[in-house]
C-alpha cells in the first residue's frame, strides 16, 4: 500500500512514518506538512491510505476531505476531538486516532484499511473478460473450477463449459482473487471448488489435479486461512 502522512508537526510525521515502516504491507510512505502541499501531491499521485491531521497551518483536514477521491481511505490523526463524530460523515474516513498515538492503536486502524482494501479487490476481481476466438467473453470467476496451461493458452474450466484463451497463467494470476491458488506448473484451482485433497493431489468434480511438492505448503496454508 502507498501511504501519505499529513501533519504539520515533524515529530508526529516521524512517529507515524516509523510505524508505517514496521508494517510489511506498506510499500511506500510520503509525508506532507501543509494542506496545499497535500493537494498538490494528490493531484499527481494515488495513495491507498492517508493519515490526516485536522489542524493544518493553511487549510484544514476537512477541506482536504471535501476534494479527496472517495476511493482513498483516510485515518484522521488529531487532537481535535470535536471533529471525531463529524468525520464519519465522510465516506473516506475509516478510523479516528487521537494524539498521542501508540503503535497498537495505529495498527488497529491500519488493519481496518487493509480489510477494506481486500474486500474491494475481491469485488473488482470477481469478473474478468477474456478473448475466446474473436469474442471477448465475461467470466464470473466464482464459477471457474480450475485453470490449465495449454502452452501459450489457458483453459478456464467451468461447470458445463471450457474456454480457451490466448494467455499464460503468469499473466492471468495477478488478476485473480485470493481464493485461486497455483498447485502445479500447469494448474491453478479455485479453492472453494476442491472436493478433497490426498497424497496423490486433489479432486474437483471428479477431475484429478496433481499437486507439486513446491506448491503443497502454500496450498494448505491458503486453505487454513479461508476456513
Amino acid at each position: 500500500m502507498k501511504c501519505l502522512i499529513v501533519d504539520d508537526d515533524p515529530l508526529i510525521c516521524d512517529l507515524l512514518e516509523h510505524f508505517c515502516n514496521k508494517v510489511e504491507q506498506i510499500e511506500s510512505v510520503t509525508t506532507a506538512s501543509s494542506g496545499f502541499e497535500t493537494i498538490n501531491l494528490l493531484n499527481s499521485t494515488h495513495f491507498d491510505l492517508i493519515f490526516l491531521d485536522y489542524d493544518l497551518p493553511d487549510i484544514n483536514g476537512k477541506d482536504i476531505l471535501n476534494v479527496l477521491n472517495p476511493d482513498t481511505s483516510v485515518i484522521m490523526v488529531t487532537s481535535n476531538k470535536d471533529f471525531g463524530s463529524d468525520s464519519y460523515n465522510y465516506e473516506q474516513v475509516i478510523d479516528f486516532l487521537v494524539k498521542p498515538v501508540d503503535f497498537a492503536r495505529f495498527y488497529k486502524g491500519f488493519q481496518k484499511a487493509l480489510v477494506l482494501r481486500e474486500k474491494e479487490n475481491t469485488i473488482q476481481k470477481s469478473r474478468i473478460f477474456v478473448k475466446d476466438g474473436s469474442k471477448l467473453v465475461k467470466i464470473n470467476l466464482e464459477e471457474v473450477r480450475y485453470l490449465k496451461s495449454e502452452g501459450n493458452y489457458i483453459s478456464l474450466v467451468l461447470k458445463d463449459k471450457k474456454i480457451l484463451t490466448l494467455m499464460t497463467l503468469k499473466e492471468l494470476e495477478p488478476k485473480l482473487p485470493n481464493y485461486f491458488q497455483k498447485v502445479h506448473r500447469s494448474y491453478m484451482v479455485n479453492l472453494n471448488k476442491i472436493d478433497f485433497i490426498d497424497n496423490d493431489g486433489l479432486e474437483i468434480e471428479k477431475k484429478h489435479i496433481p499437486v507439486s511438492k513446491s506448491y503443497e505448503k502454500e496450498l494448505l496454508k491458503k486453505i487454513e486461512l479461508l476456513n
